[in-house]
């Protein structure tokens, strides 16, 4: 049996006759021999040109290889006349790959940033909170896999464990796509299949599955999740079940089969921004869809000009009448191609003393369109980044005099595609926060308890203005009392401030806000909270003048 197998059998024998979603007659999918390879195919594809490896690239591409393998599926015959597949026949071709499928999730990922997270239930558990996600590292997790990985491939899953052994807290792993199922019913995800694979000493492979499915007791009338995992001895793409976990001495402790009682968590968290609607059985789709023929184009047309400037080198023709001689061979020593400043050469003459060539030297030089090629590629990276990023996200811009104001305009897709992000990301960081939590209670008081966390998912601004701007604005409210003393704070610094700096902060702007108020320093006849304060600043000053506490020469405010 083969592992796709296993898994259509187990995904079958969860929900019985499935249902399908796609048309009655789908005649785009006649020439696909098998759609799950489809799937994975492309997440492997998806993976070499996020890796950015020109080798790879080549390896992936190579012409015979995509002729033996696409052959069935005729879907991918497309990829036989890439850049990558052709060039690859021929030898003497340098290649360049533009590296911008990483740079443009590498860029998503910089722009999103790790969340601030807090639980406002009570400051016990805020700290627990915090204790573990520091524990389980999950800010690194966040940023080197589930985010970028996620926009890579189209899904991935949190796999939420512990380990009295290693730690008093439980731990979240992210599992890639290939690594992970879901399970489907109504349109929700019921289960998840992790996969995970093992070697012992005699480099024989192995299997093991755990399924987690929340099912419903009609008897009990209450839900439950069930846990069950099965070990698979892997030769080639075949699997051999086995009765025991002996083989594999890790797994020798784990239990093939239980239940949660009372219990609607599936301890899993998956993770998809995007959903597939190709019908081809993706559970989510990557960011990367659509965009790699244009990728090809970028590469081929960075190549060429590679190859333009290599060709455009300059051609000297010698005469060999005027080159130095070999000493053993007599035959001419031809000049270095590179870093050399002069050629030493014995000079030729007739019976007379005259030269017996008029052009010792001779030089041609082809006449190459850089600008061309350069245009071209900015064109193609254009189309690449529509509907993902705008192109001055990544420093293509013309314009680079507008201001603050125009500069944000121009990046409204990269806003667009954040927020769509940031959306998802909410909801998964909230459940597995509240998951996490869980789970130490559990591993503490060994029991099961479902609660409501009241988990603060907040992200920092893109693209924020600068401090002078803002402070401009937002004075101009905070001083008509349009907004709080709290709001003005808040989108006056965002994140940048600790919990105790922005208390003292607080605490300073609404004693000097009241005063102000009190001393009529606020409204029309004195502009903004800052100008307010300033003038009762300047007016103190003068007040201790008269009184003699400073010098009149002191320097006024």
């Amino acid at each position: 049996m083969q592992i796709k197998e296993y898994l259509r059998r187990k995904i079958l024998g969860m929900l019985g006759l499935a249902k399908y979603e796609g048309k009655t007659v789908e005649e785009r999918l006649t020439f696909i021999n098998d759609a799950e390879n489809l799937v994975r195919s492309r997440i492997c594809e998806y993976n070499i040109w996020y890796g950015g490896d020109g080798d790879e690239l080549l390896n992936y591409y190579t012409h015979e290889q995509m002729l033996n393998y696409n052959f069935e599926p005729w879907y991918s015959r497309n990829k036989r006349n890439y850049f990558w597949s052709i060039s690859s026949t021929e030898q003497d071709i340098k290649r360049t790959h533009s590296g911008q499928p990483r740079n443009i999730v590498d860029t998503l990922v910089g722009i999103t940033k790790f969340p601030t997270i807090k639980c406002t239930k009570d400051d016990k558990t805020e700290n627990l909170l915090a204790q573990i996600l520091k524990d389980c590292k999950l800010k690194t997790v966040y940023k080197d896999e589930q985010l970028p990985l996620t926009l890579v491939e189209g899904w991935g899953c949190y796999k939420i464990n512990w380990n009295m052994d290693v730690s008093d807290y439980p731990y979240a792993e992210y599992y890639r796509a290939d690594h992970v199922d879901f399970i489907y019913k109504a349109g929700r995800i019921i289960g998840v299949i992790f996969k995970d694979y093992y070697t012992n000493g005699e480099n024989k492979k192995y299997l093991l599955t755990e399924t987690r499915t929340i099912k419903y007791d009609r008897a009990a009338k209450c839900r439950y999740l069930e846990i069950t995992r099965e070990l698979f001895k892997t030769m080639e793409d075949e699997l051999v079940p086995l009765e025991s976990f002996e083989d594999v001495p890790e797994l020798a402790e784990l239990e093939k089969s239980y239940r949660i009682d009372n219990f609607n968590k599936l301890l899993a968290v998956p993770c998809i921004f995007f959903k597939d609607t190709s019908g081809i059985g993706a559970y989510g789709r990557s960011i990367f869809t659509g965009k790699v023929d244009l990728f090809d184009d970028l590469d081929q047309c960075l190549s060429q000009n590679s190859n333009a400037v290599r060709r455009s080198t300059p051609t000297e023709y010698y005469n060999s009448d005027y080159l130095e001689r070999d000493e053993n061979t007599g035959m001419p020593k031809q000049p270095k191609a590179y870093d050399r400043k002069f050629v030493i050469y014995k000079g030729q003459v007739d019976a007379n003393g005259a030269s017996t060539s008029k052009d010792p030297v001779q030089v041609t030089q082809p006449q190459i369109n850089f600008t061309q090629y350069s245009e071209n590629a900015i064109q193609i990276l254009v189309q690449i980044c529509n509907g993902i990023l705008s192109p001055a996200t990544l420093g293509i811009d013309l314009a680079k005099k507008d201001n603050a104001m125009a500069q944000r305009e121009k990046e409204k897709v990269t806003i667009f595609t954040r927020n769509g992000i940031i959306e998802s990301e909410t909801e998964i960081l909230k459940d597995l926060c509240e998951q996490l939590l869980i789970a130490y209670t559990f591993m503490h008081a060994g029991k099961w308890s479902v609660q409501e966390y009241s988990i603060s998912i907040k992200f920092s601004e893109f693209a924020d203005e600068s401090y002078e701007n803002k402070l401009k604005i937002l004075s101009q409210a905070y001083d008509g009392e349009n907004i709080s003393d709290e709001m003005y704070m808040e989108k006056l610094y965002g994140d940048t401030l600790s919990d105790e700096e922005y208390e003292k902060e607080l605490a300073w702007l609404k004693e000097n806000h009241t005063q102000a108020k009190k001393d009529g320093m606020l409204g029309a006849g004195a502009g903004t909270l800052q100008g307010g304060i300033n003038k009762l600043a300047q007016e103190n000053l003068k007040a201790q003048q008269e009184q003699g506490v400073v010098d009149d020469d002191e320097e006024e405010l």
